[in-house]
């Protein structure tokens, strides 16, 4: 799942997108990492404070003292939080554990899409939610994400990653694209995630389940 970064009607903006704790990774730091928590920082927005005191790979075991179970966890202490409040983040980073100080930033306002870039988006949904039982064609979703970053609508990192956000209301849904995997999360919890692989050989014939369909659908383009 992916942390909401800012809850409705507030302005602090931690600046980090994180995904539950892979479940080796909690074995392997089991004792330093309570069950069933933490939160792995996959991403830092670019010019925040919280891209100088953390790094990628980063796990947040608590903020304020309070253990992260959820991304709503953070996404709840944070809505207390107004630009310019710091908040206190327990971290595990290379086994060691430390605490950082982040200064909250503000929310910047989200420019309006041109009509090209709407079409685009609307490109992927259709792509993502075809109609009839036509399964997801996974290479061409890749191919659209690629263009979506180069129009610096979805972020594309070091590992040639592709990520885009749509908003749903409170939720968020998160589409990561690599050369091979297509990756949905959506921060509703009844909602179901899915992973799907590129098969340039044969033809997949899953289909995103119906509940997810239906938050795309009724989802809008989110700038993180």
């Amino acid at each position: 799942m992916l942390s909401l970064l800012y809850a409705d009607g507030q302005v602090a903006l931690v600046g980090i997108h994180t995904a539950p704790t892979d479940e080796k990774v909690q074995k392997i730091y089991r004792e330093q990492i309570p069950p069933g928590s933490g939160l792995t920082v996959h991403e830092l927005v670019s010019n925040t404070h919280a891209a100088k005191a953390l790094k990628r790979g980063d796990v947040l075991l608590r903020a304020e003292e309070q253990i992260l179970h959820k991304a709503e966890d953070l996404a709840h202490i944070i809505s207390s939080k107004s630009p310019g409040d710091t908040i206190r983040l327990e971290v595990l980073r290379n086994g060691s554990s430390i605490t950082v100080a982040v200064q909250l930033s503000a929310k910047t306002t989200q420019p309006e899409l041109t009509r090209a870039q709407t079409t685009e988006i609307n490109r992927l949904l259709l792509l993502l939610v075809p109609h009839g039982q036509s399964p997801v064609n996974v290479p061409e979703v890749r191919r659209q994400m690629l263009k979506l970053a180069a129009l610096g609508l979805a972020l594309k990192d070091e590992y040639s990653t592709c990520t885009l956000y749509m908003s749903n209301g409170q939720h968020i849904t998160q589409i990561r694209s690599t050369e091979r995997v297509l990756s949905i999360h959506c921060s509703a919890e009844d909602t179901p995630n899915v992973t799907l692989r590129a098969d340039y050989y044969k033809r997949s014939s899953e289909r995103l389940p119906v509940k997810l369909e239906q938050q795309l659908l009724q989802s809008t383009y989110h700038r993180p």
